[in-house]
């Protein structure tokens, strides 16, 4: 059993491609899958949250990842697994995996051993993995200082200044393919591991996500394509349909269960530069001691200030805010209410879960957040009851981010872009099926369960 995670894939792009007959690998195994038409990320709807919610099961609220980012209040310090935009000294391991101290109980790795399955994982959630493989560098993940350097190239090739990238780089860009080297990575990997005899498996595609930020979630093939580089989501979400035809040839003498499903969605950001807002930034323009991806002694020695305020984003379409000075929580309030970024803001008084969204306050049971928040109430209580959420946590408005960049795609947010992938749910005996919606931590229950009962 192979999971297979396509990162930040929004729903309704999917379907066009797979209508329009461009992903026939994956257009093949839903004709004996259990299909979820629309599957939820859950809150916060990034990467790392993504990938722990799948591979537990449960909400942040359980499993601890509440981001990206958030910041540690028993060690006072910011934790970072942004990979080209954290300070380095607070890189734990992000550039390899997911820190297995953050992610509390036990994952599906754990689970599936108890099942018989021997495991390994080629993503970022390693946790009760018997074989821990990379997603950038062929072979075992053996702890090695390169993929830093690995990822300082990936931070080089998408040009996340605001700055116009020079003719130099556009050149070194076509003349180095970064980003079309991940997807076989991975595909190698776990056919590697499958043949060693290890038969429980997730896996990680990481490219469609690194195309939807550039190039914005709805981009279409472009004139150059492959195989220099992407230059289009569709080239990037078509490139990893073709490696799992890679898998299917390679393992057709076993007989392969395989769930293909994303972490989350995307959504399109407006080009003006008004959309990209940092929030610390504002707010020390404001007065407020504001900071992010450092830690606050750090922030001191460097400004001088006491700080009062960390702000860790996700996505970055969401962020987590943490008070050092509650004295000043009536100002951060006021800031975000008013702040033209801000959607929703959410915080919790004991049991109870508020939320802001700049007009009225109501508890979180009583909003009617409409259609296109699917399951917000659910997945925002299972957020914002661990005990690692920010003092308030905000939203983003439709086209902006809590970013300063040059980016036309993020996620983070609660809206139906940012939240709602797919799931295709594959055994060789199963009958075509569909669910109209479901959790992303849906689709390893549902995926064991059937594998039992068939």
């Amino acid at each position: 059993m192979l999971t297979v995670i396509i990162d930040g894939v929004n729903r309704e792009v999917y379907e066009k491609l797979l209508k329009s007959g461009k992903l026939p690998a994956i257009e093949e195994l839903t004709k004996s899958a259990v299909n979820i038409r629309n599957c939820y990320s859950s809150f916060s709807s990034a990467t790392v949250t993504g990938h722990t919610s799948i591979a537990t099961s449960s909400l942040p609220s359980t499993h601890g990842i509440v981001g990206q980012a958030w910041f540690d209040r028993e060690r006072r310090e910011y934790i970072g697994y942004d990979f080209e935009i954290t300070m380095p000294d607070n890189w734990i391991d992000a550039k390899a995996n997911l820190n297995d101290r953050h992610i509390l109980g036990e994952t599906w790795f754990h689970r599936a051993k108890r099942m018989g399955f021997r495991t390994f994982s080629a993503d970022l959630v390693r946790k009760g993995a018997d074989l821990k493989m990379s997603f950038i560098l062929p072979g075992e993940d053996r702890d090695i200082a390169i993929p830093k350097k690995l990822f300082f190239l990936r931070r080089f090739a998408k040009h996340t200044s605001v700055k116009r990238a020079s003719v130099a780089k556009k050149l070194l860009l076509k003349a180095f393919p970064f980003h079309v080297l991940q997807h076989e990575v991975v595909t190698r990997n776990a056919i590697k591991a499958v043949k060693a005899g290890y038969n429980f498996g997730i896996v990680w595609f990481m490219e469609t996500d690194a195309s939807s930020h550039i190039y914005g979630p709805e981009s279409m093939e472009g004139i150059e394509g492959k195989p220099y580089m992407y230059d289009s989501f569709e080239d990037a979400m078509r490139d990893a349909d073709e490696e799992i035809a890679k898998l299917k040839r390679a393992l057709r003498d076993y007989e392969l269960y395989i769930n293909i499903t994303t972490d989350h969605g995307q959504s399109r950001l407006c080009e003006s530069e008004d959309c990209h807002v940092s929030l610390s930034a504002e707010m020390e323009e404001q007065g407020i001691n504001a900071f992010t991806r450092i830690d606050p002694h750090e922030y001191e020695t460097r400004v001088g200030r006491k700080a009062q305020v960390v702000v860790a984003p996700s996505g970055p379409r969401m962020a987590h805010i943490y008070l050092l000075d509650r004295g000043i929580s009536v100002d951060v309030q006021d800031f975000l209410r008013d702040c033209r970024a801000v959607e929703f803001v959410f915080w919790r008084e004991g049991r109870e879960i508020f939320v802001d969204d700049g007009r009225e306050v109501s508890r979180l049971e009583e909003y009617e957040f409409g259609k296109d928040y699917p399951r917000a109430a659910e997945r925002v209580r299972g957020l914002l009851e661990s005990e690692r959420s920010g003092d308030f946590v905000v939203t983003a408005r439709k086209g902006y981010e809590f970013q300063v960049s040059s980016y036309k795609g993020a996620h983070g947010g609660l809206n139906a872009e940012d939240s709602t992938g797919f799931a295709v749910i594959h055994g060789s005996r199963y009958r075509e099926e569909w669910m109209e919606e479901g959790l992303i931590t849906d689709v390893l229950r549902i995926a064991l369960s059937r594998f039992e009962n068939s």
